[in-house]
């Protein structure tokens, strides 16, 4: 006695639903995930020109003179000053 083999019986009764918004759609959407996603990518496959890479240093560089202050704090301010008084002494 053999067995019977599985059949597909339900294949022809299968109807996709298209409610869904379409691809266009989607993309057309700015806060879709597809539209991110594809913003995303063309932004990150964008490499920086000579130029700009330029002006990127020279803004750091001016951030960093006009952030240029004595580092320390109340702390160091406070072993600086007996510093000093050692040294008097």
């Amino acid at each position: 006695m053999s067995r019977l083999k599985k059949k597909r019986r339900h294949v022809s009764q299968y109807i996709q639903e298209d409610t869904g918004p379409t691809k266009a759609e989607r993309l057309s959407n700015p806060n879709s995930y597809e539209s991110r996603k594809r913003k995303a990518l063309k932004d990150s496959k964008k490499p920086k020109s000579v130029y700009q890479k330029e002006l990127e240093k020279q803004e750091a560089a001016n951030k960093q003179d006009s952030n240029d202050q004595p580092k320390g704090g109340r702390l160091a301010d406070k072993i600086r000053k007996l510093n000093a008084e050692k040294k008097d002494d």
